[in-house]
C-alpha cells in the first residue's frame, strides 16, 4: 500500500508586518540605505544617527494612516531642523497608485515641518517661510516582491493624463524601485557590518517560489549564515521571525515541512547558544515542538502550551499559576505559535503576561 500524501497546511500572508519587524532594526536599515541610495547623496548623510520614526497621518481618503517605514537621517553641514527622510513603501504585489499615495505622505512631511516652525516660540514671529527656511529633502523607495515584477508607475507625472505641453508643469516626484524580483540572488546585497539584510531579503525574494525545496534550501542556506550569530538575542529574535514568516506564508508547505523547519532552527540556536543546547534538544525529543506540527487536536495545544511553560520556568524560575492557567486555557494553534516565540524573546513575565491581553 503506497503511503498517504503528506497533508498541506493552511498558511494566512503576513508580509507585512514581517517587513515592518525587519526594517525597523536601525543595523539593516543602514545597510540597506547604503547598498541602495546614490553614492553621490551618502557622503552628505550622517549614516550612524539614523533613526526610526513613527509617522502616522490623518487622510479621510486613505485606508492607510501612515507610511511602512520613514527613516530620518542628519545631513552633514546642514543648519537648523533640516533632516534627510527616506520613505519606504513594502509591497507585495503590484499597486499602480504606490507612488501616488507616497506623494500624499510626503505632503504631510512637508506641512508638518512648516507647522512646526509656526508653532515654535523661538521661530513662530520671524516670516512663514523666511530665506534661511527648507524643507527637508524626501526621498521615497519602494521595495517589491511578488510572483511577478512590479508594474506600477514609480514617477507622478505618468498618473497624469498625457497632455502635451503640461509635461514640465507636472510634480515630477520619483520613487526609487527595489524589485527583488528583478535582482538576482547572487546580486543580493552582503553587508559586512549587518548580516541580517541578506538574510531577509532572500527569504522575501524566494518566499512566493511554488517550490518548497527552493524555500527550504534557501531558508537553510540563511539559517547557516545566522547561526555564528546566534547568541545574540538580537539575531535569535530573528532566526525566529524568520522562521515564523517561512510557515505562515510558504506556499505547498507539508506537516512534515513545518515540523523539519522548527527542528532546523531549534539546532541552529542551540549550536549558538550553547545555555539553551540540552534545553531545545528536550523539547525536540519530548515531542513538544513537534506536537504543533502534527495535528490541531486538544493534546497538541497541551503539549505547546507544556513546551511554553518550560521556556518561562528556566528562564524566569517560578510561573505564576494565574499565568499558567491561563496559557492551557488557550487552544488556538497559530496563538500558542506566537507565545512559544515569545516565551523566548520576552524581557520579564510581566511582559509576556501583558501580550495575552
Amino acid at each position: 500500500m503506497s503511503e498517504p500524501k503528506s497533508e498541506k497546511i493552511e498558511i494566512r500572508l503576513t508580509h507585512n508586518t514581517f517587513f515592518e519587524e525587519t526594517f525597523r532594526m536601525p543595523s539593516l536599515a543602514k545597510a540597506f540605505l547604503r547598498h541602495f541610495l546614490p553614492p553621490e547623496l551618502l557622503k552628505w548623510l550622517d549614516m550612524e544617527k539614523l533613526t526610526v520614526e513613527t509617522a502616522k497621518f490623518c487622510d479621510e481618503q486613505f485606508r492607510e494612516t501612515r507610511p511602512d517605514m520613514v527613516y530620518t537621517v542628519p545631513i552633514i553641514g546642514a543648519e537648523g531642523c533640516v533632516r534627510f527622510h527616506v520613505i519606504l513603501e513594502h509591497k507585495s504585489y503590484n499597486d499602480r497608485s504606490a507612488i501616488f499615495q507616497i506623494w500624499k505622505y510626503i505632503e504631510q512631511i512637508c506641512v508638518q515641518e512648516v507647522v512646526a516652525r509656526l508653532t515654535d516660540p523661538k521661530t513662530k514671529k520671524h516670516k512663514a517661510w523666511p530665506k534661511d527656511f527648507w524643507l527637508s529633502p524626501i526621498i521615497p523607495i519602494i521595495l517589491h516582491h511578488g510572483i511577478f515584477p512590479f508594474s506600477g508607475e514609480i514617477e507622478l507625472a505618468k498618473l497624469f493624463y498625457p497632455l502635451t505641453g503640461a509635461e514640465e508643469f507636472l510634480p515630477h516626484q520619483k520613487a526609487i524601485l527595489v524589485d527583488l524580483t528583478k535582482i538576482e540572488d547572487d546580486d543580493l546585497p552582503h553587508d559586512e557590518t549587518a548580516p541580517e539584510l541578506h538574510a531577509v531579503l532572500v527569504i522575501m525574494k524566494v518566499i512566493f517560489s511554488k517550490s518548497i525545496t527552493k524555500i527550504r534550501r534557501k531558508f537553510s542556506e540563511v539559517l547557516e549564515e545566522l547561526k555564528a550569530y546566534a547568541q545574540n538575542p538580537m539575531y535569535r529574535k530573528l532566526i525566529y521571525q524568520l522562521r515564523h514568516y517561512v510557515i505562515r506564508n510558504a506556499k505547498n508547505i507539508t506537516k512534515e515541512d513545518f515540523f523539519e523547519i522548527k527542528t532546523e532552527v531549534g539546532r541552529v540556536i542551540e549550536e549558538g547558544d550553547s545555555n539553551m543546547s540540552s534545553f531545545v534538544q528536550d523539547i525536540i525529543n519530548e515531542g513538544m515542538v513537534k506536537g504543533i506540527a502534527v495535528g490541531r487536536a486538544e493534546g497538541e495545544a497541551k503539549n505547546e502550551a507544556r513546551a511554553i511553560l518550560r521556556i518561562l520556568a528556566r528562564r524566569f524560575r517560578k510561573v505564576p499559576k494565574r499565568l499558567e492557567a491561563r496559557i492551557f486555557t488557550i487552544t488556538d494553534l497559530a496563538c500558542l505559535e506566537k507565545l512559544f516565540d515569545l516565551a523566548f524573546d520576552c524581557e520579564s513575565l510581566v511582559e509576556f503576561a501583558e501580550s495575552m491581553k
